[in-house]
């Protein structure tokens, strides 16, 4: 599932947050504070789990037991770089992500991938992961776009419904809106493409896809390593749908119940 780091602050934790806090009368914030830490650490030991009170794969399984909700990660897969080592990462964190690459209408693709994975649940977290182009593109199933030859970068380019971009935004945005309703209202999704978050004209696109799936949109500030997807490297950006930010966003979902607790062991009346 997720990596989560001391600390953060995020629609990750807001999703944590939500998950726990009908066992743990936990505030909704987006912030991994002291409670928050100590409600993860309860609920590991009334599962016979002892992971240190950061949420491990294991943790997240069991979280998500009893619900209605799903993550689902999609690879850009034509670089082969990408697919064996964050690939294997997925999969170490308990994720089976789709496979994209080398594809003419990735978009299309990925649309319909992602609607047949949520399988009638509802998306806690879209998880994308591909290249940056230096903070222009989004890559869906084009590969690594920044270090082909002129003549394949421009013929890569008239392929824009592989990627997504402010340039073609307006084109492609029929297309995305189809996942709009996939979401769980307090979903989030994320793009792992290297210093996305620097571009202001991608802040500014981003801005427009989280009006449109209703969600916020995380993208990382600067290169992410291979076999680093499970969380951001450096600083994150954070792009709002509607002008909010992390507490608005948070707050709204204090009353949101989402987990089945007949399905799941009480814990001993741990109260934070």
């Amino acid at each position: 599932m997720f990596t989560l780091r001391h600390h953060e602050h995020s629609p990750r934790v807001t999703l944590l947050q939500i998950l726990l806090k009908d066992e743990y009368n936990l505030k909704v914030d987006g912030i991994l504070g002291p409670k928050t830490l100590a409600a993860v650490a309860a609920f590991q030991v009334s599962r016979r789990e002892f992971g240190g009170g950061l949420p491990t794969p294991t943790t997240w399984k069991e979280l998500f037991r009893g619900t209605n909700l799903t993550v689902v990660s999609s690879i850009d897969a034509g670089d082969p770089g990408v697919a064996r080592d964050d690939g294997q990462a997925l999969l170490a964190a308990g994720d089976k992500p789709i496979l994209l690459g080398a594809m003419c209408n990735g978009l299309g693709q990925l649309v319909s991938e992602v609607r047949a994975r949520a399988d009638g649940k509802s998306i806690a977290a879209l998880r994308l992961d591909g290249h940056g182009n230096l903070g222009r593109w989004l890559t869906i199933s084009v590969g690594d776009v920044v270090d082909m030859n002129r003549r394949d970068y421009r013929a890569t380019a008239k392929e824009y419904y592989s990627y997504i971009d402010p340039a073609h935004f307006a084109k492609v945005t029929p297309m995305l809106r189809q996942l709009s309703k996939q979401f769980a209202s307090f979903g989030f999704a994320e793009h792992h493409g290297c210093s996305l978050g620097k571009n202001p004209q991608t802040r500014a696109m981003l801005a427009k896809l989280a009006a449109l799936w209703g969600v916020p949109i995380s993208v990382g500030t600067r290169t992410q390593d291979f076999g680093v997807v499970t969380y951001f490297q450096g600083p994150v950006v954070t792009v709002f749908p509607h002008g909010m930010n992390l507490h608005t966003w948070s707050q709204q979902f204090q009353k949101v119940v989402v987990r089945n607790m007949s399905l799941a062991p009480r814990s001993s009346g741990f109260d934070l």
